[in-house]
């Protein structure tokens, strides 16, 4: 029912800038007029992904080398903004929860920006920018989308589609030549915190661990069940490293992957099996700098862990291997299912359930572990 009335109410918000559009382009261009030339741009990522997020961190930091002086805003959810909240680059957060609609159109129109980007392709995005008064407004336009985008996309004056199965990443930076920014670096980014670098240093301290220590962090979760590859494997896998190599494991989670995380590991009786479930977004990236490895299934921490380079093995499973993960090199490896199972889950589209399951079931313990092996021995 909650799903229902907001996209009732998305279609009452579309149509109605639908209606007031001739009046709101009068309005933008009489605005023009007594704007100043510094350049204030606001971007509208995915709001609540962290992987999202973290792929996004290239183009804040692309815009402030070209342009250092601008002002740049984001617009993000109060569930993700731990991934970016420390992020230098950023003048300024907007958080979603924290306005109504007609508070949110206010605080954009307040702004003046004179320039909107849209990474995460919503007709709302749209929407926000057209009531916020902002003159150039660019956007990513997509494959097959919903009637709601394909009625409001004319409304920006600025598009690059994005075409399926292609890296997403370079397409946001493909966005920026409407700023004059041509072929900038991909390089994702993160910014620790001091009370986060303080908490993971406790964290080690309370659990006697040494420098010496090879740390191997496990995420067991993922925001998207269909990509899970299972406790019981993520387990089996922990009890072959810790017996070839006597390591020390984190599993890794939120506080609601706590019980979970305790259940699988109520037999476990030596001090090689941890758990760190009480850290934030904003402080698990400074945990995550202290491991040795990460391993997980595509999503949000294993971003985090690429983008200051550590060591990660990536459990793609349904995951289109060519849209976002990150790509295979020295220190990050991915696995993929079976050849003949082709992808089901993608960035702008929900996958089959039945076909995710036969990709993350394809994927054995002993080709993880042999990934392992090679990371390890670096």
């Amino acid at each position: 029912m909650k799903e229902y009335k907001r996209r009732i109410k998305n279609i009452f918000i579309i149509f109605t800038a639908l209606i007031m559009s001739p009046l709101l382009f009068f309005l933008i261009k009489k605005r023009r007029k007594n704007e100043n030339t510094k350049l204030r741009i606001l971007i509208i990522p995915q709001l609540t992904r962290i992987g999202d997020l973290i792929c996004s961190t290239p183009v804040f930091r692309a815009i402030k080398i070209k342009y250092p002086y601008s002002h740049l805003s984001v617009l993000v959810s109060n569930k993700a903004i731990g991934a970016i909240k420390n992020n230098t680059r950023i003048d300024e957060f907007i958080v979603y929860e924290d306005y109504l609609f007609c508070e949110l159109i206010k605080k954009i129109k307040k702004g003046n920006f004179n320039w909107g980007l849209s990474l995460s392709g919503t007709s709302i995005s749209t929407v926000l920018f057209l009531f916020g008064l902002i003159e150039n407004r660019v956007k990513t336009i997509r494959e097959n989308r919903p009637i709601t985008e394909k009625i409001t996309d004319w409304m920006n004056n600025f598009k690059l589609l994005y075409k399926n199965h292609t890296y997403l990443p370079k397409h946001h930076l493909d966005l920026l030549k409407f700023i004059n920014i041509i072929d900038p670096e991909e390089k994702k980014e993160i910014f620790f915190s001091e009370i986060g670098n303080k908490k993971a240093e406790t964290f080690l301290k309370e659990n006697n661990l040494l420098e010496k220590d090879i740390l191997v962090g496990i995420s067991i979760s993922a925001g998207n069940k269909i990509k899970e590859w299972g406790d019981e494997k993520f387990l089996s896998l922990a009890e072959m490293i810790v017996n070839k190599y006597n390591v020390k494991i984190f599993f890794i989670g939120s506080e609601k992957d706590k019980n979970r995380i305790e259940k699988l590991l109520e037999n476990k009786i030596n001090n090689n099996y941890l758990i760190a479930t009480n850290f934030s977004i904003e402080e698990l990236s400074s945990l995550i700098k202290k491991l040795s490895l990460f391993i997980s299934v595509d999503t949000g921490p294993l971003y985090i862990a690429n983008a200051i380079n550590i060591p990660t093995i990536n459990i793609i499973g349904p995951v289109d291997s060519n849209e976002q993960p990150p790509k295979e090199d020295q220190i990050t490896f991915r696995i993929l299912p079976s050849q003949d199972i082709k992808p089901t889950s993608f960035v702008f589209k929900e996958g089959n359930k039945e076909k995710s399951k036969e990709a993350v079931e394809s994927i054995d313990v002993k080709r993880v572990f042999n990934a392992v092996d090679k990371l390890l021995k670096i």
